[in-house]
């Protein structure tokens, strides 16, 4: 990773650009990308061992193109580029991008991309450069990462273009990433080669995620790829998880799926939450579904926290005093009374104080006093009159007199003078 090159890429602009990549593979089939995929899916012949581009010259698959590469041709890499970013439109320079990157030969996309990236406007137009990676990426992925490797390609330019070559060539791609040394705390040739086989194929993505060592590399590539799972609806996320043969894998992916699959169907992500065989990861989800069930059901959400046993129950009860106290901040606080005085449930608690406090600073301080840890207690006595003094001071010094003797005496004295 090289973080300290990342270009700004305007967000709105990288969003129009994958989904015109989406037109742009469609046009690109015929080209090496055909080749290459005939190849049987071997990675091309101009990589080297160590992952390193062996020579200039490719072999069978690799810098061959179709006839939208036009022999005698000419050059067409400076004709007409500028005349599309000086477009005001930008759905108009994606558009005549687009039909300009199907024209373009191969062996000029270097000279392309070289002219826009070095350009003043290269941050302005990340949308442009990405889709034209995207190309090159499909087309030639050889030449497109030598290019990035000569000159020291930022995060999303290597992200880019393994991920259009894994959405035709996931084997390949993926092969030669795992293969490949990238300086940084995360491998940004594997985030993008994983995001490239997510797009076509979720289970051989899960695959190649258990290969992964764990790590960095390995959790933000499942957090890339999340919404290529979730987006099939709840059957197949659970059925996605539960495939998933490493532990630690499997317990991560459903710390981070849970609450997309509540909002699914909660009564089912429930169930499945309360089956989790791990006692952390179970604890950890029923806070993520219990809160996403609240927010549709609270009633259900409620009624499914106090069956649980302790250990979840506790965790569990964040999220429904978090919506509870947002709907009705006198209920929220005899629900979680009625709940008992386990010290696990402090957690519980804290949320509902936070929230209470927004509307209701009374009520919030009023239950300061169930916190099982005095230390807890003290700090957020202090915090919290602080912060109601700010906004209504008179009040705050009067209930503060009222109940001097359940509060810290350093903090009466405060409030006193």
């Amino acid at each position: 990773m090289s973080g300290s090159k990342n270009a700004v890429l305007q967000g709105g602009g990288m969003l129009l650009a994958l989904g015109a990549g989406i037109i742009l593979g469609r046009a690109g089939k015929g080209g090496a990308a055909d080749d290459a995929a005939g190849a049987g899916g071997e990675v091309p012949s101009r990589w080297g061992a160590n992952g390193g581009v062996a020579g200039s010259e490719g072999g069978p698959g690799v810098g061959k193109v179709s006839a939208r590469d036009g022999e005698g041709q000419g050059s067409l890499a400076g004709q007409g580029l500028q005349s599309i970013l000086d477009s005001p439109s930008r759905l108009e320079r994606i558009q005549r991008l687009l039909a300009y990157l199907d024209r373009l030969p191969t062996d000029q996309f270097a000279e392309v991309y070289a002219e826009l990236a070095n350009s003043p406007q290269a941050d302005l137009h990340g949308s442009e450069r990405s889709l034209i990676l995207q190309a090159w990426g499909e087309r030639d992925p050889a030449s497109a990462i030598a290019y990035i490797q000569d000159h020291e390609g930022n995060d999303w330019e290597r992200e880019t273009v393994l991920s259009s070559w894994a959405a035709i060539d996931p084997e390949g791609a993926f092969a030669w990433a795992a293969g490949a040394d990238d300086e940084g705390q995360v491998n940004n040739w594997i985030l993008g080669a994983l995001r490239g086989v997510a797009a076509t194929s979720p289970e051989l993505a899960r695959d190649f995620l258990v290969g992964l060592e764990d790590g960095r590399t390995r959790s933000r590539a499942l957090r890339d790829i999340q919404r290529n799972i979730t987006q099939f609806g709840y059957d197949y996320t659970e059925s996605w998880i539960g495939g998933i043969g490493d532990d630690g894998l499997r317990n991560e992916a459903a710390r981070r799926m849970a609450g997309e699959m509540a909002e699914m169907d909660p009564e089912r992500a429930a169930a499945w939450n309360t089956a989790i065989a791990d006692r952390d990861t179970r604890r950890d989800v029923s806070e993520d579904v219990s809160d996403r069930w609240a927010r549709q059901d609270l009633d259900g959400a409620r009624q499914w926290v106090e069956s649980l046993p302790a250990d979840t129950q506790s965790e569990a009860a964040e999220g429904v005093a978090r919506q509870f106290a947002r709907m009705d901040t006198i209920g929220a606080a005899e629900w979680l009374v009625g709940l008992g005085d386990n010290p696990d449930l402090d957690g519980a608690r804290q949320v509902y104080i936070q929230e209470a406090f927004r509307d209701n600073p009374q009520a919030s301080l009023e239950f300061v006093g169930y916190l099982s840890d005095e230390r807890s207690r003290n700090r957020n006595y202090f915090r919290l009159m602080r912060d109601w003094m700010r906004r209504d001071e008179a009040s705050a010094r009067a209930w503060a007199s009222a109940n001097a003797d359940y509060l810290p005496e350093p903090l009466v004295e405060r409030v006193q003078r």
